[in-house]
């Protein structure tokens, strides 16, 4: 167990949480801005906005920043160096990394998270990261190019409490297979007694 990083990992996601939660709390105060992102995520298109927003931006690139240096040191870091609570949480900062937001989700952070992959795959093969992890970068990529869904993890791929018709559910199932994922019935199953598919920390609602 690697304790100074899982301790600086940890302190990172928390920042990363303070400052959301407290944008989230001042987002009523401000005008709602036009824009395809859901309010109040769409306040953080701008990067000279209010200072929550400003604070936001700044955590997360400086988190993505961060964990770029780490994982050019060594290979993605699992729960048996960092812990569960640490694996999630350097989840969540790849998750941003991705954001729908093209003030955080910039070309360069997209074409990182995807190089992140390979990393991502190899370490739920060693038992070392939960597989939604996985399955939730991997989506996330699929939403941002305008693909479908590898995986069926994100609320994007349920429409009135189904699978979207236009996603081959045999398809998700052998995908979510292969990776150690329940069948996608499971999670409709889930979602319809409004408890979240094997949820997992840091999880943010989407655009994030």
């Amino acid at each position: 167990m690697d304790n100074q990083l899982r301790s600086e990992v940890l302190a990172r996601a928390s920042a990363d949480s303070a400052a959301v939660g407290a944008f989230l709390a001042a987002a009523d105060s401000y005008s709602r801005p036009q824009s395809d992102v859901p309010w109040p995520y769409s306040l953080l298109e701008t990067l000279d906005g209010p200072e929550p927003v400003r604070r936001v931006l700044a955590v997360v690139h400086d988190n993505v920043k961060w964990l770029r240096g780490v994982l050019a040191e060594r290979a993605w870091p699992g729960r048996s160096l960092v812990g569960e609570d640490g694996s999630d949480a350097f989840w969540l900062i790849l998750q941003h990394a991705g954001s729908g937001v093209h003030t955080i989700g910039t070309p360069e952070n997209l074409t990182f998270q995807a190089e992140c992959i390979p990393l991502l795959e190899h370490a739920v093969q060693a038992g070392e990261a939960h597989p939604r992890h996985l399955a939730h970068i991997v989506d996330n990529q699929c939403a941002r190019t305008s693909r479908s869904p590898e995986y069926a993890v994100l609320a994007t791929a349920f429409q009135d409490g189904e699978l979207k018709p236009d996603l081959d559910a045999e398809a998700v199932d052998a995908n979510r297979a292969r990776i150690g994922l329940l069948p996608v019935s499971v999670d409709l199953a889930r979602r319809r007694a409004g408890n979240p598919p094997d949820a997992t920390a840091g999880t943010r609602p989407e655009p994030w």
